[in-house]
């Protein structure tokens, strides 16, 4: 992997260089050299810890990975671990979106028996335009209202909305 390696507060060392190569191996391997845009790698000595950050961009999917640690090498650790983490966990989510999604299994539906239905009422369905159902709809004061298109001998439902307006459902056969 080609990255770009910075340091501030202490100066790198051959040995520093070599094990950082040797950790970002492994995540090499889990990245394709056609899907890295850029890499970098800072190193910065605090009063007390080393902080190793990694940016790593794999065609517009940015990871930012950041460890602390007194020790140099177990921060380089640490950083690549959770580098190699986070690269496989985004790899995954990539691969589940493109991939066919299950059939959803349908429930059995369950048959009602005339114990469960509490009332039963038989209506005649009215035949109207359009407009007069709205009409009676409105006047009625009810949730929804079922009735035969005179203009087109389709089935509609007029139902109210949540947002106080009109819907109209059209049934064909």
């Amino acid at each position: 992997m080609n990255y770009r390696f910075t340091t501030r507060g202490f100066e790198t060392t051959a040995a520093m260089q070599q094990y950082l190569d040797k950790r970002l191996e492994k995540v090499d391997r889990v990245i394709k050299d056609e899907e890295l845009v850029s890499a970098e790698i800072k190193a910065e000595k605090d009063a007390v810890n080393y902080v190793v950050k990694a940016n790593i961009n794999l065609r517009g999917n940015v990871i930012v990975v950041q460890e602390k640690d007194p020790d140099f090498y177990a921060a380089i650790d640490a950083m690549c671990d959770a580098l190699e983490k986070k690269v496989k966990k985004l790899k995954s989510t990539i691969r589940d979106k493109h991939r066919e999604p299950k059939q959803m299994e349908i429930p059995a539906i369950v048959e009602e028996t005339e114990e469960d239905v509490a009332e039963t009422k038989r209506l005649p369905l009215n035949v109207m335009p359009l407009e007069e159902a709205i009409l009676q709809f409105k006047t009625m004061d009810r949730q929804f209202f079922l009735f035969r298109n005179s203009e087109t001998g389709e089935i509609n439902l007029l139902l109210l909305r949540k947002d106080g307006k009109i819907g109209l459902y059209e049934f064909f056969e």
